[in-house]
């Protein structure tokens, strides 16, 4: 007996020996995937570039471009880490990929995410809303590491504003004031946003709600109540045109450059689109100013997938990109929000109303459900803004529906 069990046992060792301690250290050509490139001359494929050019022959990485649309970027990411669950050492591993912030948690607890320590990023440098949505909803292991960060800001009409003697809005109450007394004055419409049944939805009635005191994690409390019924309103009295429930970014942004409304919320990517000439009219009219409340802190972090047998290179390349330096290169050349704080520090690199809307920002709830979380939400808000008598019973129903999705059943 013993002549047998020795081989099987060393056998057995071999088997049960993880793969994962070897692709932990292992080295070798990357694949990294982000979105598309849409940056001026290409500085997410530059910045690429120079990894290649100071690393050696066998640590290259190939850079792979998602579609545009996020949901279309996620599908692909989720396929392709499904179709290699259990895999290693496939040319097809993504080994590095680009993910929003609020997909972080649901691709960890898919498995399809290594953990990461966070002494060797030193993520303490780095803002700590945007690691804590990095990590375990419970605040434990870090999933993925902040590279680039996104804050909404106010986009207004300085020209029409300084005409009344008016500064931007800093409440909700002035804002609708402004909006549906001044507005019509100069035929506009009163303030556009991202209303359209999509995540943008969850954003913009994120910040309308945290402006009125309230929380999405508490659906039916009165101040949450107050923050969507304000959005409502709006729909409802005209300061937010009805075709508004249909606005996306582009569409807003559409609306805003046209020299069709007062206020517009959205991203920071939208102010070189209004200074362009030749697609705006509303070039030297307009200004921008923090929300009047907290924004919703948007941007992506980078994760090591779990099919990855080369994560030593895949982490230090990670490490490569998140550095100051190559942040900083990132918000000049491509207008990358940082996510380093002591770039926070230097006032030509962030404009200080940025400055002050990141370091405000909040999070969405993070959930390993977070799909079917924001399916429900935005389903029962979109129908909602329609409805303001609805709010009470329909947010009431909607905070039991969503207790239910948290907890997995």
């Amino acid at each position: 007996m013993i002549r047998v069990l020795v081989p099987l046992v060393v056998l057995l060792a071999a088997c049960t020996t993880p793969a994962q301690d070897d692709a932990r250290d292992g080295t070798g050509p990357i694949t990294f995937v982000d979105g598309r490139d849409t940056t001026a001359g290409g500085q997410v494929g530059k910045l690429v570039e120079r990894w290649n050019e100071q690393a050696s022959r066998r640590e290259q990485v190939a850079f792979v471009q998602m579609p545009t649309s996020t949901d279309a970027h996620r599908a692909q990411l989720t396929a392709r880490a499904q179709d290699l669950e259990g895999v290693r050492d496939s040319a097809e591993c993504y080994d590095v990929m680009a993910v929003d912030m609020v997909w972080t948690a649901a691709f960890a607890a898919a498995g399809h995410l290594e953990a990461l320590d966070p002494v060797e990023f030193d993520v303490d440098r780095m803002l700590p809303e945007a690691v804590k949505a990095a990590k375990s909803p419970d605040g434990g292991r870090l999933w993925a590491i902040p590279w680039r960060s996104d804050a909404g800001l106010l986009y207004y009409r300085k020209d029409v504003l300084d005409a009344v003697g008016e500064g931007p809005p800093t409440t909700w109450k002035e804002l609708r004031r402004q909006a549906s007394e001044i507005a019509p004055r100069h035929n506009l419409h009163g303030y556009v946003g991202q209303f359209r049944r999509y995540e943008g939805l969850i954003v913009n009635t994120a910040e309308a709600v945290w402006a009125h005191g309230g929380d999405l994690e508490r659906l039916d409390a009165p101040e949450t109540k107050a923050g969507v019924r304000a959005l409502a309103d709006g729909f409802a009295q005209g300061w937010i045109p009805r075709e508004a429930r249909d606005y996306d970014e582009p569409a807003s942004l559409d609306a805003f450059r046209s020299g069709r409304a007062l206020f517009m919320r959205n991203w920071p990517y939208a102010g070189p689109v209004l200074d362009d000439a030749q697609e705006s009219q509303v070039v030297g009219k307009w200004a921008r100013a923090v929300l009047p409340g907290a924004s919703a802190l948007g941007g992506w972090n980078l994760a090591v997938s779990r099919c990855s047998a080369s994560q030593k290179t895949a982490r230090e390349f990670i490490k490569f990109v998140t550095r100051d330096d190559n942040q900083r290169l990132m918000g000049e050349l491509a207008g990358f929000a940082p996510t380093s704080r002591a770039l926070y520090e230097e006032p030509e690199l962030v404009a200080p109303e940025l400055r002050e809307s990141l370091l405000n920002a909040r999070i969405r709830r993070p959930s390993p459900h977070y799909d079917e979380l924001t399916s429900l939400m935005q389903e029962i808000l979109h129908h909602v803004l329609e409805k303001p008598d609805s709010v009470d019973q329909s947010l009431d129903r909607l905070a039991d529906d969503l207790a239910r999705v948290a907890e997995g059943r």
